[in-house]
């Protein structure tokens, strides 16, 4: 980035409250109209109620007189020619004009804030690719184990504006040392970027829950319980005091994103990573998911839901592959789906998709991360999720399924997904996700959206 594209970190400040400030007013002002016009739906309901009554009255007394008239002209016989009989279905069938024009509209992206939409436009294509993209060191780098942040790290960023990198156990060896390793980077992306604000600065991510912990046991923090002894206590404060520890070291290394809770309802006996379930209850699951997530936020941590749409009917292990379940789609909208609903209600910023195949209304079995219809319809749609949803590792789900990474990565995003996961094969991934901007084979309005889910979330970290 050159030195006029540099973004001023005051500007960027003011940018965010300028944000801020006018999502409140838009809400102050939405609230006021949304008043009046249920004031102003009563008063027509009334006055129309009433002039209705009033014509009801007028046109019985009409009809009355007329039969009275009618009975003293003609009593003995009654001419068929005076008769008019209306039809039933003229008067039950609605008119063409009546039938919705919206019955298979597409649902539309939601209208982007106008300050962020700038912030957008002003993007490079390459810019726009890169921060769609949430990788590990080693992906972004080219080494086997990222163990600190020199000189190949630096490279590396000046070359990928990525938005987000994800540390793992591998990249962990002591406190000092990843605390230093995280800095170093985020420093790094700084100065690259002018991104020491929230609308531009790096996100960093590590999968910390207690059963499963990237920092616990290589920085000698106290580990939290396993979610399913959490989940067995049956109090939800446990489960929000878990995950506001949790939040409160992931602040001393600078981490941004939790990807967790695990919002799995553990349904069957042989479940693969029950530990990691708060249980088999979906009300105990959501009130424990929903807890955990407030936990995070009260640290200013951004929650990442995992894994949608639920994955506790899955015996063998998901760990690639596309994982398939006779479990119907209503029977997640009624089950697995109810922890996600909570903890969205609760202010979830993030959401990962995930490779399991649900039965979808036409019958076939779509993997969740490139299905239009789970990411879109009942993520977005149903469940009203309005924040960024991301794949799972796509170098995982994606290769031993036997797709294409790139391939799976533009099919997910024009799914619906909003950042893509990759922790191998990171610069041919991108390469196939720029060249399908340049040549609109990811809509300007998906990728806008997608954009500005992130970049919303980012102002509000």
């Amino acid at each position: 980035m050159s030195e006029n594209d540099k973004i001023n970190p005051e500007d960027a400040k003011s940018v965010k409250r300028k944000i801020r400030h006018r999502r409140r007013v838009r809400n102050q002002i939405l609230s006021y109209v949304i008043l009046l016009l249920l004031i102003g739906i009563l008063s027509v309901v009334g006055f129309m109620g009433a002039r209705k009554l009033v014509s009801l009255f007028v046109e019985q007394k009409a009809r009355d007189e007329a039969a009275i008239s009618e009975n003293i002209a003609a009593q003995d016989s009654v001419s068929d020619d005076n008769l008019t009989i209306s039809s039933p279905d003229a008067i039950n069938s609605p008119s063409e004009n009546s039938v919705s024009d919206n019955a298979d509209e597409v649902p539309k992206e939601p209208e982007i804030d106008p300050e962020i939409l700038a912030i957008i436009e002003s993007m490079t294509p390459e810019q726009k690719a890169g921060a769609l993209f949430m990788v590990s060191p080693e992906a972004i780098t080219g080494v086997d184990v990222a163990t600190r942040a020199g000189d190949g790290t630096k490279a590396a960023l000046e070359k990928f504006p990525v938005g987000a990198i994800v540390y793992s156990k591998q990249n962990v060896t002591d406190k000092n040392q990843f605390m230093t390793m995280v800095g170093s980077t985020r420093e790094m992306y700084n100065a690259i970027y002018a991104a020491d604000n929230e609308i531009f600065g790096l996100m960093t991510a590590v999968r910390e829950e207690g059963a499963f912990n990237t920092l616990a046991e290589g920085t000698g923090e106290t580990a939290a319980s396993s979610a399913s002894d959490i989940g067995a206590s049956g109090e939800k404060t446990n489960a929000y005091q878990a995950y506001l520890e949790i939040g409160s070291y992931l602040n001393k290394y600078q981490i941004d994103i939790d990807i967790a809770p695990v919002c799995d309802v553990a349904s069957e006996s042989g479940y693969y990573q029950k530990d990691r379930s708060f249980g088999t209850d979906p009300e105990v699951v959501a009130s424990m998911t929903s807890s955990a997530v407030s936990g995070l936020s009260d640290q200013s941590i951004v929650s990442c839901l995992t894994t949608f749409p639920g994955q506790g009917s899955v015996v063998n292990g998901i760990s690639g592959g596309s994982t398939s379940t006779e479990r119907s789609l209503d029977e997640f909208k009624d089950f697995e789906y109810k922890p996600f609903a909570s903890a969205i209600d609760e202010g979830a910023e993030m959401v990962m998709v995930g490779n399991l195949a649900v039965a979808e209304e036409n019958g076939e079995k779509v993997p969740s991360y490139i299905s239009y219809e789970m990411i879109t319809e009942e993520l977005k749609g149903n469940l009203g999720f309005d924040g960024v949803v991301i794949t799972d590792d796509l170098s995982v789900i994606a290769k031993d399924a036997g797709f294409d990474q790139g391939e799976a990565a533009l099919r997910a995003i024009n799914a619906g997904a909003d950042m893509i996961y990759v922790s191998s094969d990171f610069e041919n991934t991108y390469n196939d996700v720029l060249k399908a901007i340049n040549d609109g084979a990811i809509k300007e309005e998906r990728l806008n959206d997608a954009l500005a889910r992130i970049y919303t979330m980012k102002a509000d970290m």
